[in-house]
């Protein structure tokens, strides 16, 4: 019998699980379900659990329902998961939910940072949550400067999933499984296919001989600036843009030569990115900007990462080229996955 009762409040933990945030919280969960006793709320969640309730509430989760919910589950500790990171509603979403049960441990989990009034940090500093776990060392500066106490997080990936393929005629059967020549030095990249993302940095890729793969997520037209004229100027170059939801995802990785990361803005993306964790898990080197905590996990990852400014990236995918591919499957990424399991046991059994 599990002694530990963990609430997991979040907006979406429902399929498809294409992007960053939806996979990690749904990664957070699958732990969470195997050591302890969890309950899920939720505004939209799997019909697959029967520990997942869904509830149509107020913006803040202002809710009898929730407050119901909550006293009769007996939380000993409450880890709210925003999909819309750490905004200031957020912070009043936890506080709210933290008001239910008082004496349960709370647990904030942002991925990114963002902009907060200075009004608004006074606020913060008066209901903070006895912890924020983040994977962003920008959003830690600002916590740490809140005097919110925090942690900085890797995240976890999937390894029965993620693995490297060294057959090589499994890869040129998944090539021509998504209408890839065989003879291309493919280049791939995953994500919200938007302005903040970069991507016109791709096109100097494309115009030298490689060829550029994007994989966008479901939620992309949602979130996105302008995917319509993005999408077009991309495809205009010759890069090739999959805007489908694509289960095994892990199959674009590993009929990949090379993973790029051309983002630079610090919200584009979650603070460690895990496109790059699931392409090292697939044994395919990384180019990547010197984005967020990447570095600070990885380093390059047994010679695996190489970063590089964009203007500098045809320069980089040369020196890609020149090295021995199957020297790129050793990685650093399995003792991510255990960074993270031993820190939410830590905080939920401390």
């Amino acid at each position: 019998m599990f002694k530990n009762r963990v609430l997991l409040v979040t907006e979406f933990i429902n399929p498809p699980y294409d992007e960053g945030i939806k996979k990690t919280v749904f990664q957070l969960f699958d732990i969470l379900n195997n050591h302890y006793q969890v309950k899920v709320i939720c505004r939209y969640g799997s019909d697959n659990y029967t520990n997942i309730v869904q509830v149509k509430t107020n913006k803040i989760f202002l809710s009898l329902r929730v407050n119901k919910e909550i006293k009769s589950f007996n939380p000993d500790v409450i880890i709210y998961f925003p999909f819309a990171s750490s905004t200031f509603a957020g912070f009043i979403r936890h506080s709210v939910l933290s008001s239910y049960k008082r004496s349960a441990r709370s647990v904030l989990l942002a991925m990114q940072p963002k902009p907060l009034k200075w009004w608004q940090k006074l606020i913060i500093q008066l209901i903070k949550p006895s912890i924020v776990l983040t994977s962003s060392p920008l959003l830690q500066s600002m916590l740490d400067n809140m005097k919110v106490k925090n942690r900085l997080l890797p995240l976890f990936t999937d390894l029965s999933k993620f693995y490297p393929i060294a057959d090589k005629a499994v890869k040129r059967k998944l090539r021509i499984k998504y209408g890839i020549k065989n003879e291309a030095f493919v280049v791939s990249h995953m994500g919200h296919l938007n302005e903040g993302r970069n991507l016109r940095s791709l096109t100097k890729l494309q115009n030298e001989g490689c060829q550029i793969v994007v994989v966008a997520s479901s939620s992309t037209p949602i979130d996105s600036k302008g995917p319509n004229s993005i999408k077009q100027e991309l495809e205009e170059s010759g890069i090739i843009i999959i805007d489908r939801y694509i289960e095994n995802i892990q199959e674009i990785y590993q009929l990949s030569d090379c993973y790029i990361f051309p983002v630079i803005e610090p919200n584009s993306s979650i603070g460690l990115p895990l496109s790059i964790l699931e392409a090292r898990a697939c044994g395919i080197p990384v180019i990547t900007t010197d984005y967020g905590s990447v570095k600070q996990y990885l380093d390059n990852d047994f010679g695996s990462i190489f970063y590089s400014t964009p203007e500098a990236f045809v320069d980089t995918i040369c020196l890609v080229k020149k090295s021995d591919l199957q020297s790129f499957q050793q990685t650093k990424v399995n003792g991510l996955n255990e960074i993270f399991i031993k820190s939410i046991n830590n905080i939920i059994e401390s």
